[in-house]
């Protein structure tokens, strides 16, 4: 461990979450040399992960945002201890679950949609994929008070959680097979906004043609092959426009710890619900099999949370 600066705080990991995506590209190489995975990451890449609930354990001379005992969340890859800026750090509210605090990241990234696609009161949205970022979409949606909020997905158990989360319909299977279905929405012009949360290059092409006539999709899973994402001749005849949003975007004020401070204060109002989305739990220790079911059998997991409180 580094020593301590003068803005820094050391804390001690009690929970991470995976990001089931992210990190199985990064594992499995699943990008094309020249883009940003290429450039950021190099194998083997031994620092996976973006979210964590932690406790603070000592802080730097001039560190006042935090004191010893503190629970903050923060966004750093898997590890036992970690020594952060107090800038980047948030602070946990009582009443939190500390588990599913964890699930603060990925509302970040979700968010971005939530502003780039003027979530408001009594829209309509389709948001392709319920993984883990399809997850928070629909729940900043219910939040947000939009009023259909339809989701699609191969998966019947991450559609469960969907429907937790505030979906009003779900849809069972491929996104091209429920072309009447999505044609009906939003009073028979089809969904306005599209939310694309896959990173699938075979998706993209389904998203746009769902998306109904001077429509909106948002890109929002982040594809390791961004060259097999191509437009299809429903850009041009229905008018669409199309906007990519990264969890990056810090814009218009809404930086990471107003974002935090805005989802936990859901949170514990009860407008977000996150009651049983963690749905398997592991030891660091047991980090490969926890790699393997996201790799294998991800349509049975959501989130895939590491406890590090009992040792390892």
């Amino acid at each position: 461990m580094p020593d301590v600066g003068p803005h820094d705080i050391q804390v001690r990991t009690l929970y991470s979450l995976m990001s089931i995506g992210t990190e199985t590209t990064i594992l499995h190489q699943k990008y094309a040399p020249g883009t940003h995975y290429d450039k950021i990451f190099s194998f083997p890449q031994l620092k996976t992960g973006v979210q964590a609930i932690a406790e603070v354990e000592s802080s730097g001379a001039l560190a006042k945002d935090f004191q010893v005992g503190d629970r903050i969340y923060m966004r750093m890859a898997h590890g036992s201890h970690q020594i952060m800026p107090e800038a980047l750090c948030s602070p946990v509210p009582d009443g939190i679950d500390l588990k599913s605090g964890c699930w603060c990241g990925l509302a970040k990234t979700a968010y971005r949609a939530a502003w780039a696609g003027r979530f408001e009161t009594g829209g309509s949205v389709l948001i392709i994929g319920a993984g883990p970022v399809g997850q928070m979409t629909v729940r900043w949606a219910t939040a947000m008070g939009v009023s259909e909020r339809i989701v699609a997905d191969l998966s019947g158990l991450r559609l469960e959680h969907a429907t937790r989360g505030g979906a009003t319909r779900v849809l069972h299977g491929s996104v091209d097979d429920f072309a009447d279905d999505i044609s009906s929405m939003n009073h028979g012009e089809g969904p306005p906004l599209v939310v694309d949360t896959t990173g699938s290059p075979a998706v993209f092409p389904m998203a746009l043609a769902a998306a109904g006539c001077f429509g909106k999709v948002l890109i929002l899973g982040d594809s390791g092959f961004p060259g097999h994402q191509c437009l299809t001749s429903d850009v041009m005849t229905k008018g669409l426009s199309i906007q990519a949003t990264h969890d990056s975007h810090d814009i218009d004020g809404w930086t990471q710890r107003r974002i935090d401070a805005l989802f936990f204060k859901l949170v514990r109002h009860g407008r977000f619900d996150l009651s049983n989305l963690i749905t398997h739990e592991f030891s660091p220790i047991d980090c490969a099999a926890a790699y393997a079911l996201a790799s294998d059998r991800r349509e049975q997991a959501v989130g895939i949370l590491y406890d590090w409180t009992g040792g390892f």
